[in-house]
């Protein structure tokens, strides 16, 4: 659905932007291809650690909407740089991107102020969902393997 602009003329909707980081070339170039492939999402950039985060997201206009965040690299743990990252960008939203999806290494995201957790064993269109998901503000978190819902909600006993 278009939205009209005050002249009443459709208003296309600017595209989710995205900061993708990982310490491995190849899979940065693969996120950005990845995001790029959709037009409802730009790829603003690829670092290749989370040293200076927080730094990188306050220094560039428009910052990003979303963080796609390795959660093991080389250097800053890529947790604490996501916990500064919620405090003092709180309108930059972070999903982890990472080859751990049980439930304790979610619980640790999620304390560190994640948004939602995306396997890198998942199909790409998972990190598409996701993206769309928390940039909506729904928060995205692997299914019952990880003893929750896809949206984040509790289990129910069956």
């Amino acid at each position: 659905m278009a939205i009209e602009s005050v002249s009443g003329e459709p208003r296309v909707p600017a595209p989710t932007r995205v900061l993708c980081v990982d310490d491995l070339p190849d899979v940065a170039a693969a996120l950005r291809l990845i995001i790029q492939s959709d037009p409802s999402m730009e790829c603003v950039g690829c670092l290749n650690s989370a040293d200076d985060l927080v730094g990188e997201v306050r220094g560039r206009d428009p910052r990003p909407d979303i963080v796609v965040l390795d959660a093991t690299m080389p250097g800053r743990d890529p947790m604490e740089a996501m916990k500064d990252l919620a405090t003092e960008c709180p309108s930059t939203r972070t999903i982890i991107y990472s080859a751990h999806d049980d439930p304790e290494f979610v619980s640790r995201a999620k304390g560190a102020g994640a948004w939602g957790c995306v396997s890198k064993h998942a199909e790409p269109r998972e990190l598409m969902q996701a993206v769309r998901d928390v940039g909506a503000g729904r928060p995205r978190w692997p299914g019952p393997a990880a003893g929750e819902a896809r949206y984040g909600e509790p289990r129910r006993p069956d």
